[in-house]
């Protein structure tokens, strides 16, 4: 229960099992054009309002590509920062431009509209990025009121769904101009590819920029994709067949389940394991705004966060250590996303009971099992 890569559904875990076809191929043609149509799908878009494109490569990749392609040398851009990577923007934009603005709440806040707003009306900006959930913290922002902002101006918006896609609301017809993702989280595809849409604001824009890079040069992989949601082949380079197939699998298992049953599921699931640890008096790291997809949360003071973790694998669960430098070792993290279930939620909060009690923590067992218990059953009868 990692924040990716996550479990897979037996379907994929079988696709990936399968001989490698030709890239070319009529079949693998169709099974690339039906990955981007469910894309869109996720991603609350569609042929005439955006592209969508697949790449070979991880998150980062998909940063990079999303963010580059829309920017000049020296162009101004304005990070809004919830954690570890609102900074790797930062880091990113280092490479192209000194002009770098940051709207950064304390730690565990979810970025203020109303800054942002402000933030444009004093700055012109070329480009602004937000983390949707970020995965080093679980704090959630509100893009659609971020986007109601940035669609009045000229400032594109990218987001960065990585961690929610799939697990959140989430819709490019709120005023998102480039969206981003990647496969091993609530895609729930094995590792390796990045995944997003290009809306056609940013496509106007992106004919006009001199490229800075090559593999991830947009212009690229937008032909790829035309073609083949045309059922023609398109190449600029080979693609990784087998992942790809595995993310198509995934993908007709998520628009099979419905996007608004998946996004629901995961909003259950997660407020059931925030109130099995809110009943066991440990602290979450977001102060409100909860993710769906991952919770992360302080550790209290006597448990040394190398021994729970430990523990809490040989109980049956394996959590995640934190990302944030200053307190990496004071909280860990919870992935709740893809296929997870009720069964899963069970077992992980009795993990952390019997993980917390060996490590020093006076806890009755079982508490945080009944409050998580309480909030699947309410919700399965409808209370």
């Amino acid at each position: 229960m990692i924040p990716g890569p996550i479990e897979y559904e037996s379907q994929v875990l079988n696709t990936m099992s399968l001989p490698t076809i030709s890239h070319s191929s009529k079949e693998f043609i169709s099974i690339y054009r039906e990955a981007l149509q469910n894309l869109m799908t996720i991603f609350g878009s569609s042929s005439t309002e955006g592209t969508p494109f697949i790449i070979s490569g991880s998150g980062t990749l998909g940063m990079e590509a999303s963010t580059v392609n829309f920017i000049k040398r020296n162009s101004k851009v304005l990070v809004v920062n919830t954690g570890y990577f609102g900074d790797r923007f930062v880091d990113l934009f280092s490479r192209f431009t000194d002009r770098i603005d940051q709207v950064k709440p304390s730690l565990g806040m979810q970025a203020d509209p109303k800054l942002i707003e402000e933030k444009l009306e004093t700055n012109e900006y070329d480009l602004m990025t937000v983390t949707h959930v970020d995965t080093s913290t679980g704090v959630r922002n509100d893009v659609k009121k971020i986007a109601e902002i940035t669609k009045k101006r000229d400032t594109l918006l990218v987001v960065d769904a990585v961690c929610s896609a799939g697990g959140e609301k989430l819709d490019m017809k709120w005023g998102i101009d480039v969206a981003f993702s990647a496969s091993q989280k609530a895609l729930g595809a094995p590792p390796g590819l990045t995944v997003g849409v290009v809306g056609s604001r940013a496509a106007s824009i992106m004919e006009k920029v001199p490229p800075m890079s090559f593999y991830s040069d947009l212009r690229k992989w937008a032909a790829v994709s035309k073609a083949m949601l045309d059922s023609r082949l398109g190449y600029f380079g080979t693609p990784n067949v087998n992942l790809i197939s595995a993310l198509a699998q995934s993908l007709r298992n998520i628009v099979s389940e419905g996007l608004n049953s998946r996004i629901t599921r995961h909003e259950i699931m997660s407020t059931a394991i925030r109130g099995g640890i809110t009943e066991l008096g440990l602290e979450m790291i977001p102060k409100a705004s909860f993710a769906n997809t991952i919770s992360a949360i302080y550790l209290p003071k006597n448990v040394r966060q190398k021994e729970f973790l430990a523990d809490a694998e040989t109980n049956g669960a394996v959590f995640a250590s934190g990302l944030i430098k200053e307190i990496s070792e004071r909280y860990f993290r919870i992935g709740h996303m893809g296929s997870i279930g009720s069964s899963e939620v069970v077992i992980a909060i009795s993990a952390i009971e019997r993980s917390l009690k060996k490590n020093g923590y006076d806890i009755e067992l079982g508490k945080g099992i009944k409050a998580a218990q309480e909030i699947l059953f309410g919700r399965e009868i409808g209370s």
